[in-house]
Protein backbone atom coordinates (compact mmCIF):
# COMPACT_ATOMS: atom_id res chain seq x y z
CA UNK A 1 0.00 0.00 0.00
CA UNK A 2 3.31 1.94 0.94
CA UNK A 3 4.34 1.70 -2.29
CA UNK A 4 1.66 2.39 -4.30
CA UNK A 5 0.71 5.30 -2.34
CA UNK A 6 4.16 6.68 -3.26
CA UNK A 7 3.47 5.88 -7.22
CA UNK A 8 0.55 7.54 -6.95
CA UNK A 9 1.76 10.88 -5.32
CA UNK A 10 4.78 11.12 -7.86
CA UNK A 11 2.24 10.84 -10.95
CA UNK A 12 0.94 13.86 -9.39
CA UNK A 13 4.16 15.57 -8.81
CA UNK A 14 5.26 14.99 -12.15
CA UNK A 15 1.81 15.99 -14.04
CA UNK A 16 2.01 19.45 -12.44
CA UNK A 17 -0.79 19.56 -10.17
CA UNK A 18 0.03 18.16 -6.70
CA UNK A 19 -1.07 19.47 -3.50
CA UNK A 20 0.87 19.17 -0.29
CA UNK A 21 -1.10 17.39 2.40
CA UNK A 22 -0.87 18.92 5.91
CA UNK A 23 -1.97 17.47 9.18
CA UNK A 24 -3.52 18.95 12.03
CA UNK A 25 -4.65 18.04 15.55
CA UNK A 26 -6.98 20.39 16.82
CA UNK A 27 -8.14 20.63 20.39
CA UNK A 28 -11.61 19.74 21.57
CA UNK A 29 -13.16 20.89 24.29
CA UNK A 30 -11.84 17.55 26.47
CA UNK A 31 -7.79 17.34 27.42
CA UNK A 32 -5.87 15.40 25.44
CA UNK A 33 -8.44 14.68 22.64
CA UNK A 34 -8.12 16.38 19.22
CA UNK A 35 -10.14 16.44 15.90
CA UNK A 36 -7.79 14.98 13.36
CA UNK A 37 -7.50 16.16 10.08
CA UNK A 38 -5.48 16.78 6.76
CA UNK A 39 -6.10 19.67 4.46
CA UNK A 40 -4.70 18.92 0.91
CA UNK A 41 -3.26 22.32 0.47
CA UNK A 42 -3.72 23.55 -3.11
CA UNK A 43 -0.79 26.54 -1.94
CA UNK A 44 -3.68 29.15 -3.00
CA UNK A 45 -6.52 31.02 -1.21
CA UNK A 46 -10.00 29.17 -2.20
CA UNK A 47 -13.11 30.41 -1.27
CA UNK A 48 -15.04 26.70 -0.74
CA UNK A 49 -13.88 23.56 1.17
CA UNK A 50 -15.18 19.78 1.05
CA UNK A 51 -15.21 18.27 4.26
CA UNK A 52 -14.83 14.75 3.78
CA UNK A 53 -15.96 12.17 6.44
CA UNK A 54 -14.66 8.73 4.92
CA UNK A 55 -16.44 5.32 5.39
CA UNK A 56 -15.07 2.64 7.59
CA UNK A 57 -11.78 0.98 7.74
CA UNK A 58 -12.58 -2.79 7.77
CA UNK A 59 -15.67 -3.61 10.31
CA UNK A 60 -14.82 -0.81 12.79
CA UNK A 61 -16.94 2.37 13.32
CA UNK A 62 -14.36 3.93 13.75
CA UNK A 63 -12.13 6.48 11.32
CA UNK A 64 -8.74 7.19 12.67
CA UNK A 65 -6.50 9.86 10.89
CA UNK A 66 -3.12 8.88 12.11
CA UNK A 67 -0.91 11.57 9.62
CA UNK A 68 -0.63 13.08 6.72
CA UNK A 69 -0.36 10.10 4.09
CA UNK A 70 -4.38 8.97 5.76
CA UNK A 71 -5.68 11.27 2.04
CA UNK A 72 -3.58 8.37 -0.25
CA UNK A 73 -5.07 5.58 1.68
CA UNK A 74 -8.34 6.33 1.57
CA UNK A 75 -9.61 8.91 3.63
CA UNK A 76 -10.78 11.07 0.80
CA UNK A 77 -12.27 8.08 -0.80
CA UNK A 78 -12.49 8.18 -4.88
CA UNK A 79 -11.81 12.06 -4.92
CA UNK A 80 -7.97 11.84 -3.98
CA UNK A 81 -6.94 11.17 -7.40
CA UNK A 82 -9.05 13.93 -8.95
CA UNK A 83 -7.54 16.73 -6.39
CA UNK A 84 -6.83 19.17 -9.68
CA UNK A 85 -10.07 18.99 -10.96
CA UNK A 86 -11.72 20.29 -7.34
CA UNK A 87 -8.82 22.78 -7.00
CA UNK A 88 -9.91 24.41 -10.55
CA UNK A 89 -12.93 25.49 -9.38
CA UNK A 90 -12.10 26.59 -6.34
CA UNK A 91 -12.63 23.93 -4.01
CA UNK A 92 -10.77 22.30 -1.27
CA UNK A 93 -10.58 19.04 0.15
CA UNK A 94 -10.26 18.45 3.80
CA UNK A 95 -10.60 14.54 5.19
CA UNK A 96 -11.93 14.54 8.75
CA UNK A 97 -11.54 11.64 11.13
CA UNK A 98 -13.27 10.82 14.68
CA UNK A 99 -11.91 12.26 17.66
CA UNK A 100 -9.07 10.88 19.40
CA UNK A 101 -11.39 9.73 22.21
CA UNK A 102 -13.34 7.72 20.19
CA UNK A 103 -10.17 5.58 19.56
CA UNK A 104 -10.13 3.92 22.48
CA UNK A 105 -12.27 0.52 21.73
CA UNK A 106 -13.84 -0.85 18.44
CA UNK A 107 -17.22 0.24 19.65
CA UNK A 108 -16.56 4.05 19.65
CA UNK A 109 -17.68 6.33 17.17
CA UNK A 110 -20.19 4.90 16.37
CA UNK A 111 -24.20 6.01 16.10
CA UNK A 112 -24.65 7.16 19.76
CA UNK A 113 -21.51 9.53 19.02
CA UNK A 114 -22.28 10.48 15.59
CA UNK A 115 -25.78 12.14 16.41
CA UNK A 116 -25.05 13.92 19.70
CA UNK A 117 -24.25 17.46 20.36
CA UNK A 118 -20.57 16.34 21.70
CA UNK A 119 -19.82 15.74 17.70
CA UNK A 120 -21.50 19.03 16.90
CA UNK A 121 -19.12 20.92 19.22
CA UNK A 122 -16.14 19.22 17.65
CA UNK A 123 -16.70 19.64 14.48
CA UNK A 124 -17.32 22.91 14.91
CA UNK A 125 -13.93 23.45 16.44
CA UNK A 126 -12.93 22.40 13.05
CA UNK A 127 -14.77 24.56 11.27
CA UNK A 128 -13.38 27.83 13.01
CA UNK A 129 -9.92 26.50 12.91
CA UNK A 130 -9.99 26.18 9.02
CA UNK A 131 -11.73 29.65 8.59
CA UNK A 132 -9.26 31.11 10.57
CA UNK A 133 -6.18 29.32 9.28
CA UNK A 134 -7.13 29.30 5.54
CA UNK A 135 -9.82 31.81 4.91
CA UNK A 136 -12.48 29.77 3.69
CA UNK A 137 -16.02 30.87 3.52
CA UNK A 138 -18.50 27.85 2.04
CA UNK A 139 -17.96 24.55 3.92
CA UNK A 140 -19.84 21.83 2.09
CA UNK A 141 -20.32 17.89 3.75
CA UNK A 142 -19.27 14.77 2.39
CA UNK A 143 -20.17 11.09 3.51
CA UNK A 144 -19.15 7.95 2.12
CA UNK A 145 -20.72 4.55 2.94
CA UNK A 146 -20.65 4.81 7.11
CA UNK A 147 -19.69 8.33 6.58
CA UNK A 148 -22.89 9.34 5.63
CA UNK A 149 -23.85 8.46 9.24
CA UNK A 150 -22.00 11.68 9.97
CA UNK A 151 -22.98 13.46 7.16
CA UNK A 152 -26.74 12.66 7.64
CA UNK A 153 -26.74 13.94 11.40
CA UNK A 154 -24.48 17.07 10.70
CA UNK A 155 -26.25 18.24 8.00
CA UNK A 156 -29.20 18.34 10.17
CA UNK A 157 -28.21 19.64 13.40
CA UNK A 158 -25.53 22.64 12.31
CA UNK A 159 -27.35 23.51 8.80
CA UNK A 160 -26.08 26.99 9.91
CA UNK A 161 -22.22 25.89 8.95
CA UNK A 162 -22.76 24.30 5.76
CA UNK A 163 -23.63 25.33 2.17
CA UNK A 164 -24.63 21.70 1.27
CA UNK A 165 -24.33 17.83 1.51
CA UNK A 166 -23.20 15.18 -0.42
CA UNK A 167 -24.38 11.65 0.70
CA UNK A 168 -22.11 9.01 -1.41
CA UNK A 169 -23.44 4.90 -1.08
CA UNK A 170 -24.56 6.18 1.85
CA UNK A 171 -25.55 2.95 5.10
CA UNK A 172 -29.72 2.49 5.01
CA UNK A 173 -29.21 -0.53 6.93
CA UNK A 174 -27.44 -1.18 9.94
CA UNK A 175 -24.12 -3.55 9.90
CA UNK A 176 -24.47 -5.23 13.64
CA UNK A 177 -24.30 -1.77 15.59
CA UNK A 178 -23.30 0.90 12.74
CA UNK A 179 -25.95 2.76 11.13
CA UNK A 180 -29.05 2.12 13.35
CA UNK A 181 -29.43 5.44 13.82
CA UNK A 182 -29.94 5.47 9.32
CA UNK A 183 -33.03 3.37 9.75
CA UNK A 184 -36.23 5.54 9.31
CA UNK A 185 -33.81 8.41 9.14
CA UNK A 186 -35.98 11.57 8.12
CA UNK A 187 -34.30 13.16 4.89
CA UNK A 188 -37.05 15.69 4.81
CA UNK A 189 -35.61 16.81 8.22
CA UNK A 190 -32.24 18.52 6.29
CA UNK A 191 -33.17 21.76 5.49
CA UNK A 192 -29.96 22.58 3.47
CA UNK A 193 -29.18 21.23 -0.17
CA UNK A 194 -28.65 17.57 -0.37
CA UNK A 195 -27.17 15.53 -3.07
CA UNK A 196 -27.32 11.67 -2.89
CA UNK A 197 -25.50 9.47 -4.92
CA UNK A 198 -26.03 5.97 -5.91
CA UNK A 199 -25.51 3.04 -7.98
CA UNK A 200 -28.00 1.00 -9.49
CA UNK A 201 -26.31 -2.29 -8.75
CA UNK A 202 -24.58 -1.59 -5.27
CA UNK A 203 -24.25 -5.13 -3.89
CA UNK A 204 -23.29 -3.84 -0.11
CA UNK A 205 -26.13 -5.02 1.79
CA UNK A 206 -26.17 -2.36 3.50
CA UNK A 207 -26.28 0.68 0.80
CA UNK A 208 -29.23 -1.19 -1.24
CA UNK A 209 -30.03 1.20 -4.06
CA UNK A 210 -33.79 1.04 -3.95
CA UNK A 211 -33.72 2.95 -0.71
CA UNK A 212 -31.80 5.80 -1.19
CA UNK A 213 -34.40 6.30 -4.71
CA UNK A 214 -37.44 5.90 -2.63
CA UNK A 215 -36.33 8.86 -0.45
CA UNK A 216 -34.46 11.42 -2.83
CA UNK A 217 -36.72 13.28 -5.49
CA UNK A 218 -34.76 15.64 -7.70
CA UNK A 219 -31.28 15.07 -6.22
CA UNK A 220 -30.30 11.59 -6.94
CA UNK A 221 -27.13 10.81 -9.28
CA UNK A 222 -27.53 7.47 -10.00
CA UNK A 223 -24.06 5.40 -11.32
CA UNK A 224 -24.25 3.01 -14.09
CA UNK A 225 -21.80 0.19 -15.00
CA UNK A 226 -18.36 0.11 -14.25
CA UNK A 227 -16.14 -2.63 -12.16
CA UNK A 228 -17.01 -5.11 -10.06
CA UNK A 229 -13.24 -5.98 -8.42
CA UNK A 230 -12.76 -6.32 -4.72
CA UNK A 231 -14.92 -6.59 -1.81
CA UNK A 232 -18.49 -5.41 -2.34
CA UNK A 233 -18.53 -2.97 0.29
CA UNK A 234 -14.79 -2.01 -0.28
CA UNK A 235 -13.19 1.08 -1.96
CA UNK A 236 -13.88 -0.62 -5.40
CA UNK A 237 -16.72 -2.60 -7.07
CA UNK A 238 -19.59 -0.40 -7.68
CA UNK A 239 -20.61 0.18 -4.28
CA UNK A 240 -17.47 3.26 -4.62
CA UNK A 241 -18.27 3.51 -8.22
CA UNK A 242 -14.81 1.43 -9.59
CA UNK A 243 -14.65 2.68 -13.07
CA UNK A 244 -17.19 5.95 -12.94
CA UNK A 245 -15.02 7.83 -9.56
CA UNK A 246 -13.80 10.20 -12.21
CA UNK A 247 -17.14 10.94 -13.80
CA UNK A 248 -18.40 11.25 -10.41
CA UNK A 249 -16.15 13.53 -8.71
CA UNK A 250 -17.64 15.65 -11.92
CA UNK A 251 -21.13 15.26 -11.26
CA UNK A 252 -20.18 16.33 -7.59
CA UNK A 253 -18.27 19.40 -9.15
CA UNK A 254 -20.88 20.66 -11.04
CA UNK A 255 -23.47 20.02 -8.49
CA UNK A 256 -21.13 22.81 -6.34
CA UNK A 257 -20.81 25.33 -8.59
CA UNK A 258 -24.15 25.28 -10.34
CA UNK A 259 -26.31 23.60 -8.03
CA UNK A 260 -27.00 21.10 -11.12
CA UNK A 261 -27.76 17.63 -10.69
CA UNK A 262 -26.63 14.90 -13.06
CA UNK A 263 -29.28 12.45 -13.53
CA UNK A 264 -26.67 9.21 -14.53
CA UNK A 265 -23.20 9.06 -14.68
CA UNK A 266 -22.60 6.33 -17.09
CA UNK A 267 -19.00 6.60 -18.08
CA UNK A 268 -15.95 7.85 -16.11
CA UNK A 269 -16.10 11.56 -17.13
CA UNK A 270 -13.21 10.91 -20.21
Amino acid sequence: MKNISAITLLLFASSGFAQTPVFFAIPTDRRDVTMNIVVMDPEAPLDKVLLVVPGTPGQEGRIMLRGKQSPSLGALQYLYPHLAMFKDVGIALVSMGCPTDQWETSVQCYDDYRSSQQYVGDVKKVIEFLREKYAFKEFYLFGHSSGGISSRWLSLRMPDQFKGVINSSVMNDAYGDLARSTIGFDMNAIKIPVLNIAHEDDRCPSTPYSMVKNYSKDNLVTVRGGGQTGHICGRANRHSFEGRQKGVAKAIVKWITTGEVQKYVDDDGQ
